[in-house]
């Protein structure tokens, strides 16, 4: 299958004024002389070795400037909890509004309304009237301004605090939803979520927010528009000039679509692209029916590797 938009064009041709060569032009002189070569070189070299210093101690210094970078999420003070609407935002009792960062959490006009009030109920009981960390995950607020952070806060009393997004996930009441600022955390996201999934906990019972294999091209119809999870095993894998095509089984099944500058982050975790074809793989993001369904995916966590099909044991899944 070839994809139009990725065509390459026709290649240009380079003036001749813009090729490199080495080679003496006629009615030039052409002097051995390396001297002057020479002393050039040792004069950049003395240079990079003061620039490589200096840029060391750059270095060491923005790193002992900001070390919560590492981290998910950058701790900047207490702050008091006044109440959680109905989108599972946090209030806070200074006036902002707080988006639990790197999560889809259940929508009460989607699935069973019962899911949504537990998840409201369940923040609500842990935040509302108490104090809690704030642990930014972007330097400013998204675009119906609200500040996108994580809470720290103790279960009980004298306790050690712990993150609100994870008791979300591991009470089943969110879906991890990779994004770059939360690219730190987010491994450790997706196994809290792998555990309240196999339990069956929260929205992990509704059929709206369970994993949609890739064959049931009805679910991925009713997803269209959607944060959804698919599963399936990739049977081709197209190459283009920005992206990258993973096509999973049936035919008419849905295409994963990977920004090609994703390629080296995946190769180094030991999954290289070209080597998909036969791999099971579960992919979450927005899902587009248009053309067709088609998953973008633009952090690598958003893919997830489960198992070749070859594997012993596996069941093969049907073309």
């Amino acid at each position: 299958m070839l994809y139009p938009a990725e065509l390459p064009g026709p290649k240009r041709a380079t003036p001749p004024e813009a090729r490199w060569t080495n080679a003496p032009e006629p009615g030039k002189a052409f002097s051995m002389d390396l001297r002057a070569a020479h002393r050039l070189r040792q004069r950049f070299r003395r240079l990079g070795v003061r620039a490589g210093l200096w840029l060391g101690l750059a270095g060491q210094a923005l790193g002992s400037a900001f070390p919560c970078l590492a981290a998910c999420g950058d701790p900047v003070g207490a702050v008091r909890v006044a109440g959680v609407d109905e989108r599972l935002d946090v209030e806070l009792t200074d006036g902002r509004l707080v988006r639990l960062g790197g999560l889809d959490a259940p929508d009460p006009a989607r699935g069973d309304p019962e899911t949504a009030k537990a998840a409201r109920s369940l923040l609500a009981a842990r935040l509302v009237g108490r104090d809690a960390e704030l642990d930014l995950l972007a330097s400013g607020k998204d675009r119906w301004g609200r500040v996108v952070a994580d809470l720290s806060v103790a279960k009980t009393p004298g306790g050690a605090a712990e993150s609100i997004a994870l008791a979300m996930l591991a009470a089943g009441y969110a879906r991890a939803r990779p994004e770059f600022e939360t690219r730190n955390c987010a491994a450790a996201r997706l196994a809290v979520e792998d555990g309240a999934r196999r339990a069956a906990l929260g929205i992990w019972r509704d059929r709206e927010y369970a994993v949609i294999p890739s064959s049931d091209l009805a679910a991925l119809r009713r997803g269209d528009g959607q944060f959804v999870v698919i599963e399936g095993r990739v049977r081709r894998v197209g190459f283009g000039r920005s992206r990258l095509y993973l096509d999973l089984v049936p035919q008419a099944g849905p295409t994963i679509v990977v920004a090609r500058k994703l390629e080296p982050a995946f190769a180094r975790a030991g999954h290289p692209i070209a080597a998909l074809a036969g791999q099971t793989i579960r992919a979450r993001g927005a899902l587009d029916d248009r053309f067709g369904p088609r998953l973008e995916v633009s952090e690598p966590a958003m893919i997830e590797f489960l198992r070749r099909s070859d594997a012993p044991g596996v069941d093969k899944p049907r073309p």
